[in-house]
């Protein structure tokens, strides 16, 4: 017997709009307050999505809602997203830091989850809507970050340094979403039958472009670029998207230029005063842009074009196009050997400022061949996930810590070996092979360049960090491997699974976060409570170690500082907390091995200073100061 219509809408409206909800919150909440490395942020964020995607999938397997069809580029996505994300935490096993690894892991397994309720929403949620949904989340986004530039009162670090990268904490993870939001606003621009609609993307085109330049991202622009010229060639409305670029990215650039011009957007170190005058100039400025972007926009809209003279203009712009790949490749061949000396040579730090766009100066060159370097002594397993800061310090030339070689497909192949960089490959091909598939509809064309632009961007830089880009983009590309089947019969056993799967995920993303607000108390329980959350945790076994030692429990505290070395034998860090141990007990040669394994594993460190414990343990386990060294030897170490 079929059901009421009533009937039939009330369960539509439940296995419809509630998924898609549910799935715009989360990605909102990703974006706009997954700002940075902050343990806080993946474990609440990263709670919802996994709880999401466990009531999605025990729904499928309830008959409540259509189960997504797996089939091959679906399941390559899906199944090595999955196969990573348990590999991660087998190289637990042999890692170099297991704490790191474990952290990481559970990062991984946030992936999975916002991947999961995209394949399960996109199901129910045509492409359309799909594209327009993350262009009013980007389009939002955009409005907020260029807001903070404006009035210092909401991001306060701008005085110190001006490239914006608020609400995201980190100016090239900005603009990767500009990247991805360019291909979105001119499907807006060029496919909408409303003049109105095609001005809102020309706007937010305008305003991607404004945000993009003001973070200073080298890579971010050229990709924006391809981007753009990829939706221009595929799409077959080029006139369109050709006014709307012209429009939009033209005033943006304008903007930009504005800007260079107003110390307190674009200096760094300038005070609030400063910030806070040129701050509403920048506004005014913005809103102004805003304005005629949309009143051109909508009136070159509004008029038709005739199939001669767009035959004409793309004839044109093809011509002009291949112009500009001549010349690119002209400069290229004339001054691409500086450009790759400056790129290999990078010298001194490097300046965040504006002129950071006109360089190629880069670290990237020596972080990549520190992680090769890991990946050829270690090809199986890698060194574990998430431990390139350990890698980084022992190989370092400079007193500079990064925690990732800003190269993703890199990284997983130096922490987790041929076998995780396999799995990795499996994930982007997988994304990359729906996005193709999708191409024929201009929706699932943009939505497919946003995600391949995100694959290509983590080829530079260090985007599995941050769940505020890589959560909402492996969304759409779960969505965008998304097609519905008939829901299979119930299987109540295997909801329940899932549920439990899903919890049981939820507590090892919990976890190290209650372990580190243990920490924080910094008394004898806390610390034993810390290691009972994480017994991975080095700091944990640190903290009771010292309260051993104030209490006379020697023996007790060196087994636990041991420990932590055992846990973490190529961290400079527990080899030095071991060392200042028997430096304050005065095993003189027991503190002088430890202090040098410290030194072995990172050469610039506050114990590698001259005169500092390592050099007076050394004196005192010889027996005498050699000539070269005068030192003043103290009974107490210095702080580390």
């Amino acid at each position: 017997m079929l059901a009421s219509p009533p009937v039939r809408s009330a369960d539509e409206r439940a296995g419809g709009f509630g998924p898609v909800l549910g799935a715009a919150a989360v990605c909102f909440c990703a974006l706009f307050f997954g700002s940075g490395l902050s343990a806080v942020t993946l474990v609440w964020i990263g709670g919802l999505a996994l709880l999401l995607a466990a009531l999605l999938a025990a729904a499928a397997l309830l008959g409540v809602l259509p189960a997504p069809l797996l089939d091959r580029p679906a399941a390559a996505f899906c199944g090595s997203l999955f196969g990573l994300a348990v590999w991660c935490g087998v190289t637990t096993v042999w890692s170099t830091s297991p704490d790191r690894t474990w952290t990481y892991t559970n990062r991984t397994v946030v992936y999975v989850a916002f991947a999961l309720v995209g394949l399960f929403v996109g199901t129910r949620l045509p492409r359309s809507r799909l594209a327009g949904g993350a262009a009013v989340l980007l389009a939002l986004l955009m409005a907020l970050a260029l807001l903070a530039k404006c009035v210092p009162a909401l991001y306060s670090d701008y005085g110190r340094v001006a490239r914006l990268r608020a609400p995201l904490g980190y100016w090239n993870e900005l603009a990767l979403l500009c990247d991805a939001g360019v291909p979105l606003a001119l499907w807006v621009a060029a496919r909408s039958r409303q003049p109105r609609a095609r001005a809102a993307g020309a706007v937010l085109l305008y305003g991607l472009v404004l945000t993009l330049l003001l973070t200073y991202s080298r890579f971010g622009v050229a990709l924006a670029c391809v981007a753009a010229a990829a939706w221009i060639f595929l799409d077959r409305k080029r006139v369109e998207s050709l006014a709307a670029l012209a429009v939009g990215g033209g005033a943006g650039t304008a903007a930009f230029g504005i800007a260079l011009a107003l110390p307190g957007i674009t200096n760094d170190g300038q005070p609030r005063s400063v910030r806070a005058h040129d701050g509403w100039i920048f506004a005014l400025v913005i809103v102004a842009g805003a304005a005629l972007v949309a009143i051109a926009a909508r009136a070159l809209a509004q008029r038709e074009v005739a199939p001669e003279r767009r035959a004409r203009i793309e004839r044109v712009a093809g011509l002009a196009a291949l112009g500009l790949t001549v010349a690119g490749l002209a400069v290229s061949i004339a001054f691409g050997g500086s450009v790759w000396s400056d790129f290999t040579n990078p010298g001194s730090q490097l300046s965040n400022s504006v002129s950071h766009l006109g360089s190629a100066k880069s670290n990237r060159w020596i972080w990549w061949q520190e992680a090769w370097h890991a990946f050829t002594r270690h090809p199986g397993g890698g060194t574990g996930a998430g431990t390139f800061e350990l890698t980084n310090q022992m190989l370092r030339q400079a007193p500079v810590v990064v925690d990732e070689p800003h190269n993703t497909p890199l990284q997983f192949l130096s922490e987790t070996g041929i076998v995780g960089f396999l799995l990795y490959l499996g994930v982007a091909g997988g994304a990359l092979w729906g996005a193709w598939r999708a191409r024929r509809d201009p929706a699932g064309l943009a939505v497919g360049l946003a995600v391949a632009a995100f694959f290509v961007h983590s080829v530079f830089d260090k985007d599995w960090n941050y769940v505020a880009t890589c959560g909402p983009l492996l969304f759409l590309a779960g969505a965008l491997l998304a097609h519905p089947r008939p829901a299979p019969a119930r299987q109540p056993l295997l909801a329940a699974c899932a549920v439990a799967l899903s919890l049981a995920a939820v507590y090892s993303v919990v976890s190290p976060w209650l372990a580190q607000r243990e920490l924080a108390k910094g008394t004898p329980a806390s610390f034993a409570s810390a290691h009972s959350y994480d017994p991975l945790s080095v700091d944990a076994l640190q903290g009771r170690a010292a309260y051993d030692d104030l209490a006379g429990r020697y023996r007790q505290a060196d087994r636990l500082y041991r420990d932590a070395v055992a846990l973490e034998p190529q961290n400079a860090e527990t080899w030095y907390a071991l060392g200042v141990f028997y430096f304050e007990h005065r095993a003189w040669r027991r503190a002088y091995i430890a202090l040098n394994n410290a030194y072995t594993y990172d050469r610039f460190g506050a114990f590698a200073r001259p005169c500092d414990l390592l050099d007076q343990a050394r004196t005192k386990a010889a027996g005498y100061t050699p000539p070269k060294l005068k030192c003043p030897v103290s009974k107490r170490p210095a702080s580390p």
